[in-house]
C-alpha cells in the first residue's frame, strides 16, 4: 500500500504565500508621475488606436499641473497609463498621504469656457481657479466615434462637497456649452458633490485621493460619430470658488470607436477581479480540492 500523503500543509502554505504576496503588492501600490508639458510626451501617453494625435498643447495653467502617470493598478481601481492634469502639482498626487491634504495655489484662473459652463451647470459655481487645460488635436482616417477613459479625484471631499465643487470638463470641436461631452454615471457634469454621491470610492490607495478623500470610479466617454478629418478636444480640470484643496483627472486611451451614436455617452467598464477576489477564489479552490482528496 502506498503511504498516504496529506496535501493540506503544502496547499495551505501556498495559499498563505499568495495572500502575503497580494498584501505586499497592495501595500506598495502607488502611481508614478512625471511632470511634462511636451506635446510629444503627452500625446504619446494618450494615444490609442484608430486615430492620430497631432499635438497636445497646454492652453491654461502652470507646467507643474501637467504630466504622465503609470502604475494605476490598485486593488479597487485599475486604469491604463496616460496623462494627469491637476489644479495643483501633479507630482503631489503620486502616493497616499494619510492625515494630510494637497493644496497648491498655482495662480492661474479659469478659462472662459470653464467659467461659462460651470456657471450654468456646476453646483454653486462662482468662478474657476487653477484650471489646467490641455488641447489635443487629432485626425480620424475614417468617420467614427472616439472614446477615452478617466478617473477624477478631489481633496474637497468629504468636507466641502457643496461650496467648493471642483469639476472636470471636456469640450469637443468648440468651447460652447453644447460642446461639453463628459458626464458622470448619472448624467451630471463631473464635479465634487453629485458625481461623488453616485460613484465614490475612498478605498483605492494608488493616489493621494484615498480615505478620507476620494475618487469616482473609472468612466468611459464615447462621442457620437465624427466625420473623417481633424478634430480637437479640450480637457480641463480646476478648483471651484477658491484656489485651495486640489483636484485631478487621470486620462487614458484616446481611441477611435465603432460604438458611436447620436451623442456622447458615459459608461462604467466591467471591473476586473481584484487581488482579494482572486485570493478568495484560490482559497476556495484549495478547499474543494482537499475535500475531494480526503473523501476518496
Amino acid at each position: 500500500m502506498r503511504p498516504f500523503h496529506n496535501p493540506a500543509p503544502l496547499a495551505l502554505a501556498s495559499a498563505a504565500f499568495l495572500f502575503a504576496s497580494l498584501v505586499s503588492q497592495s501595500a506598495q501600490a502607488g502611481i508614478s508621475v512625471t511632470q511634462s508639458t511636451s506635446s510629444t510626451v503627452l500625446g504619446g501617453a494618450l494615444q490609442g488606436s484608430g486615430l492620430t494625435i497631432n499635438s497636445s498643447t497646454v492652453t491654461n495653467g502652470a507646467a507643474a499641473q501637467f504630466g504622465t502617470y503609470s502604475g494605476f493598478n490598485g486593488s479597487v481601481i485599475t486604469l491604463g497609463n496616460g496623462v494627469v492634469l491637476s489644479s495643483g502639482n501633479v507630482k503631489d498626487t503620486e502616493h497616499p498621504i494619510p492625515g494630510d491634504v494637497l493644496s497648491t495655489e498655482e495662480g492661474s484662473g479659469g478659462t472662459s469656457e470653464y467659467n461659462a459652463y460651470g456657471a450654468a451647470n456646476v453646483t454653486n459655481f462662482t468662478a474657476g481657479f487653477d484650471v489646467a487645460a490641455l488641447r489635443v488635436d487629432f485626425t480620424l482616417p475614417t468617420a467614427s466615434a472616439v472614446a477615452f477613459s478617466f478617473v477624477f479625484g478631489s481633496m474637497e471631499y468629504p468636507d466641502f462637497v457643496d461650496d467648493f465643487t471642483d469639476a472636470f470638463m471636456t469640450f469637443l470641436d468648440g468651447t460652447s456649452a453644447s460642446n461639453q461631452i463628459v458626464f458622470d454615471a448619472t448624467g451630471h457634469p463631473v464635479q465634487v458633490g453629485s458625481s461623488f454621491a453616485s460613484s465614490l470610492t475612498t478605498a483605492d490607495t494608488s493616489t493621494a485621493f484615498t480615505s478620507p478623500q476620494g475618487l469616482i470610479g473609472v468612466l468611459t466617454t464615447t462621442t457620437g460619430t465624427l466625420a473623417a478629418g481633424d478634430h480637437t478636444l479640450y480637457f480641463e480640470v480646476g478648483d471651484v470658488n477658491d484656489q485651495e484643496l486640489d483636484s485631478a483627472v487621470y486620462l487614458t486611451n484616446l481611441h477611435a470607436s465603432d460604438a458611436g451614436g447620436t451623442g456622447p455617452i458615459t459608461t462604467s467598464p466591467v471591473p476586473e477581479p481584484s487581488g482579494y477576489a482572486l485570493l478568495m477564489a484560490g482559497l476556495l479552490a484549495v478547499g474543494v480540492g482537499l475535500r475531494r482528496r480526503q473523501s476518496r
